[in-house]
């Protein structure tokens, strides 16, 4: 297994853990066409999936490539983002922005969501200060 790959147990894969992302998420980054729902990992490992809805995004092709860029960005930045379970969720619109501006949206959601874990580590650390 390499460095940076997206095998199967870094993905969400049973309706429990989808469910366990969306009843427990501490986090939310929300973007113009994306939204992103986390919440601290029971496992090894960050973990990601991807919801793109019929009602959001018609054609299938479209919501795969919407799928295939959200993996793509989690497995580059699955390093950074610590132990997270991650449910991304693309919004209405989100079939004619071009890759170059998905690409760029799923970046600054990345750095918000490292912004927000960073702050909530720091949190949960203090109290023991007081």
């Amino acid at each position: 297994m390499t460095l940076y790959s997206f095998s199967t147990e870094v993905r969400l894969r049973c309706a429990a853990d989808y469910q366990g992302v969306f009843n427990g998420a501490l986090f939310k980054v929300h973007q113009p066409h994306f939204l992103f729902l986390a919440k601290p990992s029971e496992h090894a490992k960050s973990r990601l999936g991807v919801i793109v809805a019929k009602k959001k995004v018609r054609r299938a092709h479209e919501r795969n490539r919407i799928k295939r860029l959200a993996r793509e960005s989690f497995r580059l930045h699955q390093q950074h983002v610590g132990l997270l379970d991650i449910v991304v969720m693309p919004k209405i619109g989100i079939e004619a922005v071009s890759n170059a501006d998905l690409h760029q949206q799923l970046e600054f959601a990345w750095q918000k969501l490292l912004r927000q874990a960073k702050k909530y580590q720091k949190v949960a650390v203090s109290p023991s200060l007081h």
